[in-house]
């Protein structure tokens, strides 16, 4: 116990965590926890009253409570509307304009509007694909004509939910704005912190294009360097990604962590004196925060600014706080501030990765002694990739569904180039009015992320560098997690129960997969892509995929209901020249389908009337649309017909059989 008396921000950190994840999925039980507040209060005065026994327990429990509740309370849902409408207002372009196939993307927020609750909402925009918009930058006032529509799904099953996402990021809607309906206004003269740092970031990565010719080079050190990946490449993002390096490419704690290296060994002098040592945490501070403003205060730059800042502080007090404690106190600090980070996948995943170094790199290198200083050095570099991997490994085939293997072949050379390019940028920069100093300067930043490239490309080559389509579900990864947990408790506290804790969610991880696999076996379902014109029908891991249109022959993306559902290759049809199909499951005969007693009559037509374009993306307003017709032979729904011919283009949706 004396570990959670020393760390007290742990215990105050898992008390609003749950605050949270109840004011979330369960908004039912604010009552209960508030008449069990009210009654925990009772019981502890009537204590105080008798003197019966110690106040500690009630009052422990009273603030616990109280914790849990104000955090429930501070993460609600907003409720807006979900119809469509032309509104006109006045807003504020927050970030440079990023290239789409179609149109230019950026965020802007509205300042005034035509309508009370759109006052101070980001909107994601989408602006008509000219010359004016490319000369949008941050901080430009716009009059703006547009319809105005809820971030939408792709409807996809098992897709990603971008609409949840940007919710979280308190971004709600969504427009296209034509050229003819936008025109700039004056620009106030008000002064914005965040604005001021996202321009002299442009300007930053203006210098990166002129001395630098290699757009994927540039487009690498503006992320790594300046925190900006929206030019980043798909090709470029995948073998990163592929590889295990892409932690590299989003600014995070590591970035932080070499500045504050940096930093500590350039100005360390000032700590010769008292009012030095007040210099030294200040400057550093203050830098550190500069940098987090510029890369855009990502969440896992604000974890490691603010762990960073408390570990100064404690220092400079001569008081070493606990690591475990500035961590803690780190993420409920930022959670105070904007409890929706809980649901940020870098947030997860960067308090993940530092706390699982913190915790097992030590304990990992103290295993072997290299005598020779460079394979030391490699090996604290292993210990750290593998250790960052242990604490992430469950969010990350959660997430992304993949595991590279290489993992630590990778770090052995993008974290030493990290350093170079990350120093190299900052030298560039600061050699700016020395032109042939800079250029010089460039030519080496150049050549170093050439290199880096170069390399990362070949591992990628390497034969099972990446394990793809690992699927796992809510509740694995919640063993899997307490697994890791409890493995931690158990090897900081020597506690049998921890153990036995660990072993118990393993065991519980295999039955929960066992029985997911058993389920999986006996799925019977119906999957219609509307906009896609498509069918598939799933029957056990078994599955046909029917194209019903004659062209475009494009298949609808079936890869995440492949992943999830653990299917085997389709089999792929097309009615239209398969007069007659029969198998064990399947019969296909002139129009008329019939798959496991379930019968399915399709014709195809084209739609005159063009339907309003969801995607915000322009497209064809032609398109073959499917008139489907299902027979439902369930014992509630006997006779009936499923129409799909009303439903919307880009609609997909689920029936099971």
């Amino acid at each position: 116990m004396n570990f959670f008396l020393n760390n007290p921000f742990i215990r105050i950190l898992s008390f609003w965590l749950l605050g949270l994840l109840l004011g979330f999925y369960v908004p039912e039980h604010r009552i209960a926890v508030v008449c069990l507040l009210g009654l925990a209060l009772l019981l502890a005065l009537s204590k105080i009253k008798s003197k019966a026994s110690p106040f500690d327990f009630f009052a422990s429990s009273l603030l616990a409570l109280a914790i849990v509740v104000l955090a429930s309370f501070s993460i609600r849902t907003t409720q807006l509307p979900e119809q469509h409408q032309g509104h006109k207002y006045v807003a504020q372009v927050l970030d440079s304009p990023t290239p789409k196939p179609n149109s230019y993307q950026c965020l802007i927020r509205i300042e005034q509007a035509d309508s009370s609750y759109l006052h101070n909402r980001q909107v994601l925009a989408y602006f008509e694909k000219t010359d004016a918009a490319t000369k949008l930058k941050p901080g430009d006032r716009l009059a703006i004509n547009s319809q105005l529509q809820r971030i939408q799904n792709s409807g996809e099953p098992f897709a990603f939910n971008y609409r949840r996402f940007m919710a979280n990021r308190q971004v709600f809607f969504s427009t296209y704005i034509p050229s003819t309906n936008y025109y700039p206004l004056t620009t106030l003269e008000t002064f914005s912190l965040k604005l001021q740092a996202e321009v002299f970031r442009g300007k930053l990565i203006c210098l990166l294009h002129e001395h630098i010719d290699n757009q994927e080079v540039v487009q690498v050190i503006s992320a790594l360097t300046l925190g900006y990946r929206k030019e980043l490449a798909p090709e470029t993002r995948s073998y990163f990604a592929s590889t295990g390096a892409m932690h590299v490419l989003a600014v995070s704690g590591l970035h932080v962590g070499m500045i504050f290296l940096f930093l500590s060994q350039l100005l360390g002098f000032l700590k010769r004196s008292r009012l030095g040592q007040v210099c030294f945490v200040l400057l550093i501070a203050a830098l550190l925060w500069a940098y987090a403003l510029l890369t855009g205060f990502s969440p896992s730059v604000q974890r490691a600014t603010v762990m960073f800042s408390f570990i100064l502080i404690g220092n400079s007090m001569r008081r070493p706080s606990s690591i475990y404690n500035s961590i803690a106190a780190s993420a409920f600090l930022l959670l105070l501030i904007n409890p929706r980070l809980i649901f940020e996948v870098g947030f997860q995943l960067s308090y993940a990765a530092v706390t699982s170094i913190v915790f097992f790199y030590p304990r990992l290198e103290r295993l072997i002694h290299p005598k020779n200083k460079l394979l030391t050095k490699a090996w604290q570099l292993f210990c750290v990739s593998f250790a960052a991997q242990l604490g992430t490994f469950a969010l990350s085939i959660y997430y992304f569904h993949q595991f590279p293997v290489f993992f630590w072949l990778s770090n052995f050379i993008v974290l030493p180039a990290a350093y170079l390019i990350l120093g190299g940028t900052l030298l560039f920069f600061l050699s700016i009015p020395l032109e042939m100093l800079s250029s010089a300067i460039a030519w080496a930043l150049s050549g170093v992320t050439q290199i880096t490239l170069f390399a990362l490309k070949q591992i990628d080559q390497l034969p099972y560098s990446l394990i793809e389509n690992i699927s796992i579900s809510n509740s694995q990864l919640a063993f899997l997690a307490g697994m890791l947990v409890s493995l931690i408790f158990f090897i900081k506290l020597k506690r049998k129960a921890f153990l036995f804790a660990t072993l118990s969610f393993y065991l519980i991880f295999l039955i929960a997969g066992l029985w997911q696999k058993q389920q999986l076996f006996e799925q019977r379902a119906c999957i219609i892509y509307a906009r896609h014109q498509a069918i598939q029908l799933i029957n056990g891991r078994n599955n046909y995929l029917l194209l019903l249109t004659k062209t475009p022959r494009k298949q609808p993306p079936i890869q995440a209901v492949t992943r999830e559902l653990q299917l085997n290759q389709p089999i792929i049809l097309y009615p239209d020249t398969c007069a007659s199909f029969q198998t064990s499951d399947l019969v296909i005969d002139q129009g008329t389908i019939v798959f496991i007693n379930q019968t399915f009559q399709y014709k195809e037509r084209i739609d005159k009337q063009p339907m309003q374009n969801y995607i915000l993306e322009k497209g064809e307003h032609k398109y073959w649309s499917l008139l489907l017709h299902m027979k439902l032979d369930s014992a509630r729904q006997k006779g009936t017909m499923l129409n799909n011919y009303h439903r919307r283009r880009q609609q997909t949706f689920t029936i099971d059989l």
